[in-house]
């Protein structure tokens, strides 16, 4: 699977590059044009997802379907930031996933998403 599967173009494509990715994770470096605002850390997040290794689904679109225990932590004050997603669960085409939004080793926003793949 190539990274980045996704229809999402400028200006909302906030994925940038992958930094690591297995079947369960990945680490995805992300950016914004400005100070994205709380939802866009959500989408971007989403985004991040797949960059997950997943030959059986490879060039499926999601759809964001649920959020749970979403959490701002810090400030949101850069246009940088990093995503950590990992796999929490898999039944067909839905995935339940958690994430992290990491600036300077400081966790920013947490929480799981569930995704179904069309």
């Amino acid at each position: 699977m190539s990274a980045f599967l996704i229809p999402h173009l400028a200006p909302v494509r906030f994925v940038k590059a992958l930094i690591d990715s297995d079947e369960k994770s990945a680490s995805v470096k992300i950016g914004f044009d400005d100070i994205p605002t709380f939802g866009m850390l959500i989408e971007a997040a989403v985004q991040s997802s797949s960059g997950i290794i997943d030959d059986k689904n490879d060039g499926k679109m999601g759809f964001l379907v649920s959020l749970k225990n979403v959490k701002l932590l810090k400030n949101i004050d850069s246009n940088k930031y990093t995503v950590k997603v990992e796999l929490i669960h898999m039944l067909d085409n839905f995935k339940s996933l958690s994430f992290q939004t990491i600036k300077d080793d400081a966790v920013v926003a947490k929480g799981m998403f569930s995704i179904m793949l069309r």
